[in-house]
């Protein structure tokens, strides 16, 4: 896995020019123009199966729509644990299934806004990755998930303002970075009954602990950059948790190891009729591979060779 992302950036990276958002609204064409709607703050409560047959999805308002086929892509543990109903999951011992993997790791990102523009202040185009010195990675995991006061077992940076060729249009003067470590959720548990952006002092005073150790990590590699920031913000596992529907904030779906990408039910096809599994826990980890997930699920519902007629447009 690690030699197919390396692989990825032999011939440099990519970015959509006016933002990550620009991929929501070119395909949001795509997808009405082939007669489908996309709805936003609409939470699905269950997956409609009648005769182990998926037949449409019931939502959190009680609205329900039916289709000839059903697809989640919010994960295999969400979609086993809340989508579906019990009985079926029993049924099929799916269950028994989500006991063969694991959760990814937690995460926290800090999302800074500076004043001047990218070019004023003199930010990189390329990712940083910053590792703790004299310690194997192991080592460093097993320190840090004991101590969260150890090392950063990694920090990456990142700057997308720099990166995007119409930033500076859309934001005049100003810059943005993001800062991600990875972050164990146990110490946020106790704060899993409340809600987001009304937790106690407790809570933002953990954040802020972990905030002023990644500006530090910032103001390593980039000492210029210190009394330009004019915001910043962390998000934490909690948040994750909120936002995406993962149950411990994970990063990036499944954990990635040799038994994970054994498994021969983390595939498109499931053993109830008509629905399906899709996103990044059928392929790997990523945007490249949610991306391409949508490719091997419609290949496996129409049974096309879908990847071939890409490969060749």
């Amino acid at each position: 896995m690690h030699a197919a992302v390396a692989r990825h950036y032999f011939s440099g990276g990519s970015f959509p020019i006016g933002g990550s958002s620009r991929i929501a609204t070119t395909v949001d064409k795509v997808i009405e123009n082939a007669g489908g709607t996309i709805l936003i703050s609409a939470e699905v409560d269950e997956v409609i199966i009648d005769k182990n047959k998926a037949t449409g999805v019931k939502m959190k308002d009680g609205k329900i729509f039916s289709a000839k086929n059903i697809i989640s892509g919010a994960g295999i543990m969400t979609t086993y644990d809340k989508l579906l109903p019990k009985q079926i999951v029993g049924k099929h011992q799916l269950k028994e299934q989500l006991k063969k993997v694991k959760r990814s790791v937690s995460h926290a990102c800090l999302y800074i806004g500076l004043k001047g523009s990218p070019e004023e202040l003199k930010l990189p185009k390329t990712n940083y990755w910053i590792y703790p010195d004299k310690i194997d990675h192991d080592t460093a995991v097993d320190n840090y998930v004991k101590d969260l006061k150890s090392y950063f077992t990694v920090v990456y940076i990142s700057f997308p303002s720099a990166k995007d060729p119409d930033w500076s249009n859309r934001y005049p003067g100003k810059s943005a970075i993001d800062i991600i470590t990875l972050l164990p959720y146990e110490p946020f548990d106790k704060w899993k009954n409340s809600n987001w952006m009304k937790r106690d002092e407790s809570y933002t005073a953990m954040k802020e602990k972990i905030a002023q150790r990644l500006l530090n990590e910032l103001y390593k590699q980039l000492p210029h950059l210190e009394g330009k920031i004019e915001h910043y913000e962390l998000s934490t596992p909690l948040t994750t948790k909120h936002f995406i529907n993962y149950q411990e904030g994970e990063i990036y779906g499944l954990d990635h190891t040799p038994k994970r990408f054994i498994q021969r039910f983390l595939k498109p096809k499931t053993p109830i009729k008509n629905f399906y599994l899709t996103g990044q826990d059928i392929v790997t980890a990523g945007v490249a591979a949610a991306l391409f997930s949508g490719v091997i699920t419609t290949a496996a519902i129409t049974r096309k060779n879908i990847i071939k007629k890409v490969m060749q447009r």
